[in-house]
C-alpha cells in the first residue's frame, strides 16, 4: 500500500493477522454472533538515521 505524508511517499507494510475462533457466543441486538480471537504478529521497525543539532543518530 503506497502512501504519503507531507508530500513524501512511502509504502507500508501490513503484519498478518491469524484470527481463531472461540467457543463463546454474545449476543446483540438480538443476534448472536462467535467470539474470535486475533494475533497480530510483531515486526521490527526499520533503522532510521536522523540528526539533530548537527549530530547525526539511529532510531
Amino acid at each position: 500500500m503506497r502512501l504519503s505524508f507531507l508530500g513524501k511517499t512511502y509504502t507500508a507494510s501490513t503484519p498478518a493477522i491469524a484470527a481463531t475462533e472461540t467457543q463463546e457466543t454474545v449476543a446483540f441486538l438480538g443476534c448472536s454472533a462467535k467470539v474470535k480471537q486475533f494475533n497480530v504478529t510483531q515486526r521490527q521497525q526499520p533503522a532510521v538515521e536522523l540528526s539533530f543539532m548537527g549530530r547525526r543518530y539511529t532510531r
